[in-house]
């Protein structure tokens, strides 16, 4: 099954074949100094025995990765082999409960069973590991020279959730996360992973079950801005809706910015008015306050129901986020907030995936890169990639249009360059040709001439989140 209504569609085709080839095709040029690979995490089956999946975020995960080396560039990926992967591909057919899927055979057959862990959200590299992220469960431990499937690792019994979105401190080496986890009560467990050894910080109970995707990491706390996005759990675990059925917008409670400290101590929470959001770009603190930069949406409804007809969305632009500052006074708790918006450059429509320089995480930061839509253009999946400049507001655009959809940008540093040196890498589905080129742009130089496109031999269905290795 497909639509042709939209262009972007044909980018959330699955992709069944696993490839391994050095790229032919490649325009321009790669610098020298770049060198490593690129993870990309994302779901690469869509759809099973002709019928697509209730949601994108049910789709099996897979792993593209793009390695850079002195023979050019070269292509693999991989789907990672988690027990729904294999039960799937053998009954060719949705025999797991997922995020939006059901099993099949109605309310007992679902009953008392958790989503199945399809590891499709996040990659991140730790102590020479490949971890491949989905923030209902634990990682799968991935090898990341052949990215064979090692099997889920829960850290010696300590884990049972771990998010997508874990933070690097940048000076100590130190990786931040947190799960979330559902029971009679809900709970969010912090965790330090440093040099392969996991620790659990105190768990934190929040005042009801929510959904949490992602948090900023600064110099002395984890912050999460809780949104009122919360979960029905017993109609859930009584198998009479799916994760994505029993999430219902309560715009009438508050936002909760919940600032925990780093050593595991006691949260403070700042209430503000309600709004949500998926991800964040980075934060820090100065003069007294908690800077925070994130993708804001006004609420969950627009897209909620975007991801959960993924496909066949037209991907509205009203209603989705604006790349927005909260500034937190921590004597006050007063909560200010400012978009970038005004004569000196426009974010444009549907701001999305943030990035940074990575060096920069937990401090003060001047540029972030992200997706966007122009203001003239209601609807679609985004075709640019913007750079905003913090200090000047200054905002520079890369339009992929007619045809082009970019992914998730990921800035690579220069080695012992400025903040703002490097490139941004980035997946673009050509909706003409259906297929995938990688493009790397210029950081100083976003809208200018691609630095250089490899062209794939296919597509690689839209993925989620990556991170960029470099050679040792």
């Amino acid at each position: 099954m497909m639509t042709d209504a939209y262009p972007w569609s044909a980018g959330f085709r699955s992709l069944e074949e696993e490839h391994d080839y050095r790229l032919d095709e490649v325009d321009g040029e790669v610098p020298a100094w770049l060198r490593g690979t690129l993870f990309h995490n994302g779901s690469g089956r869509n759809d099973i025995g002709g019928k697509w999946f209730a949601h994108w975020f049910d789709g099996d995960g897979m792993i593209a990765a793009v390695r850079f080396g002195d023979d050019g560039m070269h292509f693999q990926n991989r789907y990672v082999a988690t027990d729904n992967y294999r039960d799937e591909t053998r009954a060719q057919r949705v025999v797991n409960r997922g995020f939006g899927n059901m099993r099949p055979g109605g309310v007992l057959a679902n009953a008392f069973r958790l989503p199945a862990n399809v590891s499709n959200t996040s990659v991140v590299m730790d102590d020479g590991r490949l971890l491949s992220l989905w923030e209902g469960g634990p990682p799968y431990a991935m090898d990341p020279a052949t990215l064979e499937t090692r099997g889920m690792d829960d850290f010696g019994g300590k884990v049972k959730a771990f998010s997508a979105h874990p933070k690097r401190d940048p000076d100590t080496g130190e990786l931040f996360n947190f799960g979330v986890d559902y029971g009679a009560r809900c709970t969010l467990t912090p965790y330090r992973l440093h040099k392969g050894a996991l620790t659990a910080l105190p768990r934190i109970t929040l005042p009801y079950a929510v959904m949490n995707h992602d948090f900023v990491l600064t110099k002395k706390h984890l912050v999460f801005c809780i949104g009122p996005i919360l979960q029905s759990p017993l109609a859930f675990l009584l198998g009479l809706k799916s994760f994505d059925g029993g999430l219902h917008w309560e715009g009438g409670k508050p936002t909760l910015i919940m600032l925990v400290p780093r050593d595991g101590g006691q949260p403070r929470i700042v209430e503000t008015d309600a709004f949500f959001q998926f991800h964040f770009a980075n934060g820090y603190e100065e003069d007294g306050a908690v800077v925070i930069d994130l993708m804001r949406y006004p609420d969950y409804l627009t897209v909620g129901e975007a991801a959960r007809s993924f496909w066949k969305s037209e991907w509205p632009a009203k209603g989705m986020a604006t790349l927005t500052r909260l500034t937190v006074d921590l004597a006050s708790s007063k909560v200010m907030s400012r978009t970038w918006n005004n004569g000196k450059g426009d974010t444009g429509l549907a701001n999305e995936f943030p990035d940074i320089n990575r060096a920069r995480v937990s401090k003060p930061h001047r540029y972030t890169c992200f997706v966007s839509s122009r203001a003239d253009r209601p609807g679609g999946l985004q075709q640019r990639l913007s750079r905003l400049d913090c200090e000047t507001g200054t905002v520079t655009h890369h339009d992929f249009g007619p045809d082009g959809y970019p992914g998730e940008p990921c800035f690579v540093a220069a080695p012992h360059g400025a903040e703002d040196e490097g490139v941004v890498i980035t997946q673009v589905f050509d909706a003409a040709r259906k297929r995938t080129d990688v493009v790397g742009l210029d950081a100083r130089d976003l809208a200018g001439k691609p630095a250089f496109v490899g062209r794939l031999k296919h597509h690689v269905p839209f993925c989620l989140h990556g991170t960029f290795a470099p050679h040792p």
